[in-house]
Protein backbone atom coordinates (compact mmCIF):
# COMPACT_ATOMS: atom_id res chain seq x y z
CA UNK A 1 0.00 0.00 0.00
CA UNK A 2 1.19 3.23 -0.82
CA UNK A 3 -0.25 6.83 0.04
CA UNK A 4 -0.16 10.05 -2.54
CA UNK A 5 -1.07 13.75 -2.56
CA UNK A 6 -1.69 13.41 -6.47
CA UNK A 7 -5.40 14.23 -7.22
CA UNK A 8 -5.76 11.28 -10.00
CA UNK A 9 -8.53 10.62 -12.22
CA UNK A 10 -11.39 8.05 -11.49
CA UNK A 11 -10.19 5.79 -14.40
CA UNK A 12 -6.86 6.25 -14.95
CA UNK A 13 -6.25 3.03 -16.76
CA UNK A 14 -5.71 4.48 -19.95
CA UNK A 15 -3.37 7.11 -18.57
CA UNK A 16 0.20 7.19 -17.70
CA UNK A 17 1.28 6.14 -14.62
CA UNK A 18 0.94 8.65 -12.51
CA UNK A 19 3.67 9.40 -9.75
CA UNK A 20 2.51 8.92 -6.04
CA UNK A 21 4.28 11.13 -3.62
CA UNK A 22 4.79 9.80 0.16
CA UNK A 23 1.99 11.15 2.38
CA UNK A 24 -0.65 9.58 4.35
CA UNK A 25 -3.82 11.90 2.75
CA UNK A 26 -4.21 8.65 -0.17
CA UNK A 27 -3.96 5.26 -0.14
CA UNK A 28 -3.64 2.90 -2.50
CA UNK A 29 -4.42 -0.92 -2.18
CA UNK A 30 -3.97 -4.02 -4.03
CA UNK A 31 -6.89 -6.29 -5.33
CA UNK A 32 -6.41 -9.92 -6.80
CA UNK A 33 -10.01 -10.90 -7.88
CA UNK A 34 -9.92 -14.69 -8.99
CA UNK A 35 -12.06 -17.67 -9.16
CA UNK A 36 -11.51 -19.88 -6.55
CA UNK A 37 -12.55 -23.16 -8.29
CA UNK A 38 -10.33 -22.59 -11.27
CA UNK A 39 -7.59 -20.17 -10.64
CA UNK A 40 -8.41 -18.19 -13.26
CA UNK A 41 -8.13 -14.08 -12.78
CA UNK A 42 -11.07 -12.44 -13.71
CA UNK A 43 -10.02 -9.21 -16.28
CA UNK A 44 -11.98 -6.44 -17.48
CA UNK A 45 -13.33 -4.80 -13.74
CA UNK A 46 -13.54 -1.22 -13.38
CA UNK A 47 -13.20 1.44 -10.90
CA UNK A 48 -17.03 1.23 -10.22
CA UNK A 49 -17.14 -2.64 -9.52
CA UNK A 50 -15.42 -2.23 -7.03
CA UNK A 51 -16.06 -1.21 -3.23
CA UNK A 52 -13.76 -0.49 -0.55
CA UNK A 53 -14.36 0.06 3.05
CA UNK A 54 -11.75 1.43 5.72
CA UNK A 55 -12.83 0.65 9.51
CA UNK A 56 -16.50 -0.66 8.41
CA UNK A 57 -17.30 2.97 6.08
CA UNK A 58 -17.35 3.21 2.29
CA UNK A 59 -14.53 5.03 0.60
CA UNK A 60 -15.09 6.94 -2.65
CA UNK A 61 -12.49 5.89 -5.63
CA UNK A 62 -10.44 8.62 -7.42
CA UNK A 63 -7.66 6.02 -8.74
CA UNK A 64 -8.41 3.13 -10.50
CA UNK A 65 -5.48 0.72 -12.58
CA UNK A 66 -3.99 -2.70 -13.35
CA UNK A 67 -0.92 -3.52 -14.26
CA UNK A 68 0.54 0.10 -14.89
CA UNK A 69 2.74 0.70 -11.48
CA UNK A 70 5.98 -1.11 -11.77
CA UNK A 71 7.21 -4.19 -9.55
CA UNK A 72 10.43 -3.72 -7.03
CA UNK A 73 10.27 -7.81 -6.14
CA UNK A 74 12.40 -9.36 -3.63
CA UNK A 75 13.20 -12.41 -4.55
CA UNK A 76 14.02 -14.12 -1.48
CA UNK A 77 16.31 -18.09 -1.44
CA UNK A 78 15.89 -20.48 1.28
CA UNK A 79 19.31 -22.02 2.14
CA UNK A 80 17.92 -24.43 4.68
CA UNK A 81 18.57 -28.22 4.28
CA UNK A 82 15.06 -29.24 3.33
CA UNK A 83 15.61 -26.87 0.43
CA UNK A 84 19.03 -27.75 -0.10
CA UNK A 85 17.70 -30.86 -2.98
CA UNK A 86 15.42 -28.03 -4.84
CA UNK A 87 17.37 -25.11 -4.66
CA UNK A 88 18.86 -25.06 -8.24
CA UNK A 89 15.52 -25.86 -9.78
CA UNK A 90 14.18 -22.60 -7.98
CA UNK A 91 16.97 -20.39 -8.93
CA UNK A 92 16.78 -21.92 -12.75
CA UNK A 93 13.08 -21.13 -13.06
CA UNK A 94 13.65 -17.24 -11.24
CA UNK A 95 16.15 -16.92 -13.99
CA UNK A 96 13.56 -18.01 -16.53
CA UNK A 97 11.34 -15.83 -16.07
CA UNK A 98 13.12 -12.46 -16.07
CA UNK A 99 11.84 -11.93 -18.91
CA UNK A 100 8.70 -11.68 -18.27
CA UNK A 101 9.25 -8.87 -16.39
CA UNK A 102 8.93 -5.21 -17.60
CA UNK A 103 12.08 -2.83 -18.58
CA UNK A 104 11.36 -0.87 -15.45
CA UNK A 105 10.53 -3.45 -12.93
CA UNK A 106 13.43 -3.80 -10.46
CA UNK A 107 15.13 -7.13 -9.22
CA UNK A 108 16.60 -7.70 -5.80
CA UNK A 109 18.31 -11.14 -4.20
CA UNK A 110 18.39 -12.65 -1.10
CA UNK A 111 19.11 -15.61 0.96
CA UNK A 112 18.08 -16.49 4.17
CA UNK A 113 17.89 -19.01 6.84
CA UNK A 114 18.53 -17.65 10.70
CA UNK A 115 19.02 -13.96 8.96
CA UNK A 116 18.78 -12.69 5.21
CA UNK A 117 22.22 -11.81 3.53
CA UNK A 118 22.10 -9.10 0.23
CA UNK A 119 23.56 -11.13 -2.82
CA UNK A 120 22.36 -7.85 -4.73
CA UNK A 121 20.37 -4.48 -4.79
CA UNK A 122 17.62 -3.25 -6.79
CA UNK A 123 18.69 -3.11 -9.93
CA UNK A 124 17.22 -3.74 -13.59
CA UNK A 125 20.05 -4.90 -15.57
CA UNK A 126 19.03 -8.35 -16.34
CA UNK A 127 22.18 -9.70 -16.51
CA UNK A 128 23.23 -8.53 -12.71
CA UNK A 129 20.46 -10.62 -11.71
CA UNK A 130 21.21 -13.55 -13.10
CA UNK A 131 24.42 -13.54 -11.67
CA UNK A 132 22.98 -13.10 -8.29
CA UNK A 133 20.51 -15.38 -8.62
CA UNK A 134 23.19 -18.13 -9.30
CA UNK A 135 25.65 -17.25 -6.64
CA UNK A 136 21.89 -17.64 -4.19
CA UNK A 137 21.84 -21.14 -5.37
CA UNK A 138 25.77 -21.93 -4.58
CA UNK A 139 25.17 -20.58 -0.65
CA UNK A 140 24.74 -22.97 1.62
CA UNK A 141 24.04 -22.73 5.48
CA UNK A 142 23.46 -25.56 8.66
CA UNK A 143 21.32 -22.74 10.54
CA UNK A 144 17.41 -23.28 10.39
CA UNK A 145 14.83 -20.78 9.54
CA UNK A 146 13.62 -17.91 11.47
CA UNK A 147 11.16 -16.60 9.55
CA UNK A 148 10.05 -13.96 11.33
CA UNK A 149 13.35 -12.41 11.80
CA UNK A 150 14.11 -13.39 7.96
CA UNK A 151 10.51 -11.07 7.19
CA UNK A 152 11.66 -8.10 9.75
CA UNK A 153 14.76 -7.88 7.80
CA UNK A 154 13.14 -8.38 4.31
CA UNK A 155 10.93 -5.70 4.60
CA UNK A 156 13.85 -3.26 5.05
CA UNK A 157 15.27 -4.38 1.74
CA UNK A 158 11.76 -4.11 0.18
CA UNK A 159 11.44 -0.59 1.42
CA UNK A 160 15.01 0.35 -0.39
CA UNK A 161 13.54 0.51 -3.71
CA UNK A 162 14.17 2.81 -5.81
CA UNK A 163 10.74 2.89 -7.93
CA UNK A 164 8.80 5.33 -5.35
CA UNK A 165 5.84 4.49 -7.45
CA UNK A 166 6.57 0.79 -7.81
CA UNK A 167 4.59 -2.15 -6.38
CA UNK A 168 6.87 -3.67 -3.48
CA UNK A 169 6.85 -7.58 -3.37
CA UNK A 170 9.12 -9.82 -1.18
CA UNK A 171 8.74 -13.47 -3.36
CA UNK A 172 9.60 -16.49 -0.64
CA UNK A 173 11.29 -19.05 -2.87
CA UNK A 174 11.06 -21.38 -0.10
CA UNK A 175 9.43 -25.18 1.16
CA UNK A 176 7.25 -23.78 3.49
CA UNK A 177 9.08 -24.71 6.92
CA UNK A 178 10.37 -22.50 9.83
CA UNK A 179 11.41 -23.20 13.12
CA UNK A 180 10.71 -21.71 16.68
CA UNK A 181 12.86 -18.71 17.21
CA UNK A 182 14.30 -19.03 20.79
CA UNK A 183 17.30 -19.30 23.08
CA UNK A 184 17.32 -22.59 22.27
CA UNK A 185 17.04 -22.97 18.58
CA UNK A 186 19.41 -19.65 18.53
CA UNK A 187 21.94 -21.65 20.29
CA UNK A 188 21.21 -24.76 17.91
CA UNK A 189 20.66 -23.75 14.56
CA UNK A 190 20.96 -19.96 14.82
CA UNK A 191 24.53 -19.52 14.10
CA UNK A 192 24.03 -16.09 12.34
CA UNK A 193 21.18 -14.94 13.99
CA UNK A 194 21.28 -11.64 15.39
CA UNK A 195 21.31 -11.53 19.05
CA UNK A 196 17.97 -9.99 19.12
CA UNK A 197 15.77 -11.94 17.38
CA UNK A 198 11.85 -9.66 16.11
CA UNK A 199 8.59 -11.61 17.07
CA UNK A 200 6.49 -12.14 14.90
CA UNK A 201 4.14 -9.22 16.29
CA UNK A 202 7.31 -7.47 15.31
CA UNK A 203 7.40 -8.22 11.89
CA UNK A 204 3.35 -8.01 11.55
CA UNK A 205 3.24 -5.01 12.63
CA UNK A 206 6.41 -3.80 10.24
CA UNK A 207 4.47 -5.24 7.01
CA UNK A 208 1.48 -3.72 8.06
CA UNK A 209 3.19 -0.07 8.29
CA UNK A 210 4.96 -1.39 4.98
CA UNK A 211 2.62 -1.85 2.48
CA UNK A 212 5.01 -4.51 0.93
CA UNK A 213 3.28 -7.44 -0.21
CA UNK A 214 4.07 -11.25 0.57
CA UNK A 215 4.11 -13.56 -2.04
CA UNK A 216 5.78 -17.23 -2.31
CA UNK A 217 6.13 -20.03 -4.68
CA UNK A 218 6.20 -23.41 -2.21
CA UNK A 219 8.21 -26.71 -3.67
CA UNK A 220 8.43 -29.20 -0.98
CA UNK A 221 11.70 -31.42 -0.98
CA UNK A 222 12.09 -35.48 -0.62
CA UNK A 223 13.37 -34.54 3.04
CA UNK A 224 10.54 -31.64 3.40
CA UNK A 225 7.69 -34.36 2.97
CA UNK A 226 9.96 -36.80 5.51
CA UNK A 227 9.96 -33.74 8.24
CA UNK A 228 6.02 -33.31 7.70
CA UNK A 229 5.89 -37.04 8.26
CA UNK A 230 7.98 -37.14 11.19
CA UNK A 231 5.53 -34.38 12.20
CA UNK A 232 2.49 -36.70 12.52
CA UNK A 233 4.10 -39.84 13.75
CA UNK A 234 6.75 -37.85 16.23
CA UNK A 235 4.87 -35.06 17.88
CA UNK A 236 8.38 -34.38 19.24
CA UNK A 237 9.30 -32.79 16.21
CA UNK A 238 7.57 -29.95 16.60
CA UNK A 239 8.61 -29.03 19.63
CA UNK A 240 12.11 -29.44 18.29
CA UNK A 241 11.12 -26.67 16.40
CA UNK A 242 10.02 -27.61 12.71
CA UNK A 243 6.60 -25.72 11.72
CA UNK A 244 4.38 -24.71 8.25
CA UNK A 245 2.45 -21.81 7.07
CA UNK A 246 4.47 -19.03 8.17
CA UNK A 247 4.84 -17.38 4.92
CA UNK A 248 1.65 -18.61 3.76
CA UNK A 249 -0.06 -16.66 6.78
CA UNK A 250 2.48 -13.21 6.23
CA UNK A 251 0.93 -13.26 2.58
CA UNK A 252 -2.54 -13.42 3.64
CA UNK A 253 -2.52 -10.21 5.54
CA UNK A 254 -1.03 -8.75 2.95
CA UNK A 255 -3.37 -10.39 -0.37
CA UNK A 256 -0.45 -11.62 -2.32
CA UNK A 257 -0.35 -15.23 -3.99
CA UNK A 258 0.80 -18.21 -2.54
CA UNK A 259 1.72 -20.53 -5.33
CA UNK A 260 3.18 -24.48 -5.41
CA UNK A 261 5.04 -25.86 -7.60
CA UNK A 262 7.20 -29.09 -7.84
CA UNK A 263 10.47 -30.11 -10.77
CA UNK A 264 8.72 -29.79 -13.32
CA UNK A 265 6.80 -26.86 -13.04
CA UNK A 266 9.14 -24.03 -11.29
CA UNK A 267 9.30 -22.00 -13.99
CA UNK A 268 5.28 -22.12 -15.68
CA UNK A 269 4.51 -21.79 -11.61
CA UNK A 270 6.56 -18.94 -11.19
CA UNK A 271 5.14 -16.94 -14.44
CA UNK A 272 1.34 -17.62 -13.22
CA UNK A 273 2.64 -15.96 -9.92
CA UNK A 274 4.23 -12.53 -11.65
CA UNK A 275 1.15 -13.13 -13.59
CA UNK A 276 -0.76 -12.92 -10.39
CA UNK A 277 1.04 -9.52 -9.46
CA UNK A 278 0.44 -7.91 -13.07
CA UNK A 279 -3.09 -9.03 -12.57
CA UNK A 280 -3.71 -7.09 -9.61
CA UNK A 281 -6.04 -4.00 -9.56
CA UNK A 282 -4.47 -0.65 -7.56
CA UNK A 283 -7.90 0.64 -6.11
CA UNK A 284 -7.01 4.61 -4.73
CA UNK A 285 -9.05 6.93 -2.40
CA UNK A 286 -8.80 9.46 -0.17
CA UNK A 287 -10.10 8.61 3.11
CA UNK A 288 -13.26 9.55 4.29
CA UNK A 289 -12.96 9.76 8.07
CA UNK A 290 -9.82 10.92 10.68
CA UNK A 291 -8.19 8.59 12.70
CA UNK A 292 -5.26 9.02 15.44
CA UNK A 293 -1.46 8.92 13.73
CA UNK A 294 -0.67 5.26 14.48
CA UNK A 295 -4.03 3.85 14.78
CA UNK A 296 -4.50 0.21 12.32
CA UNK A 297 -7.47 0.97 9.65
CA UNK A 298 -8.92 -2.02 8.67
CA UNK A 299 -9.60 -2.66 5.16
CA UNK A 300 -12.55 -4.71 2.94
CA UNK A 301 -12.60 -4.69 -0.57
CA UNK A 302 -15.20 -6.49 -2.47
CA UNK A 303 -17.19 -6.52 -5.71
CA UNK A 304 -20.45 -4.06 -6.01
CA UNK A 305 -23.22 -6.16 -6.69
CA UNK A 306 -23.81 -4.63 -10.35
CA UNK A 307 -20.48 -6.16 -10.97
CA UNK A 308 -22.21 -9.46 -10.87
CA UNK A 309 -25.06 -8.64 -12.39
CA UNK A 310 -22.92 -7.38 -15.42
CA UNK A 311 -21.26 -10.92 -15.37
CA UNK A 312 -24.02 -13.51 -14.45
CA UNK A 313 -21.73 -16.59 -15.26
CA UNK A 314 -20.00 -15.24 -12.33
CA UNK A 315 -21.15 -17.64 -8.84
CA UNK A 316 -20.97 -15.19 -5.63
CA UNK A 317 -19.65 -18.11 -3.81
CA UNK A 318 -16.57 -18.72 -6.05
CA UNK A 319 -15.00 -14.78 -6.33
CA UNK A 320 -12.47 -14.13 -4.49
CA UNK A 321 -10.93 -10.54 -3.77
CA UNK A 322 -7.68 -10.64 -2.09
CA UNK A 323 -5.87 -7.45 -0.72
CA UNK A 324 -4.55 -6.28 1.89
CA UNK A 325 -6.15 -6.86 5.90
CA UNK A 326 -5.14 -3.13 7.05
CA UNK A 327 -2.95 -0.24 7.38
CA UNK A 328 -1.46 1.82 9.62
CA UNK A 329 -1.89 5.99 9.50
Amino acid sequence: MLFGQQSPRPDSSEQNVPVIRVSSNFVLVDALVENKRTGALLGGLRAEDFQVAENGVPQDLSYFSRDQLPLSIVFLFDLTDTVRPVLKQLAQGASLILSHLKPQDEISVMVFSSHTEMVQGFTTRRVSTEAAIEQASNRKTKDGTFIDQDMYEAIDQAMQSTAPQGRRVLVWLTDGTSNFENSFTQKTIGSGAPPHLHSKQEATDKLLHSGVVVAGLIQRSTETDALAAAMITHPAAISAGARFGDVERYADLTGGPILNSNKTSVTVRLADLLDDLRGRYTLGYKPQTSAPEGAFCKLQVTLTPQAYLKHPEWKKSEIVVRAQSGYYR
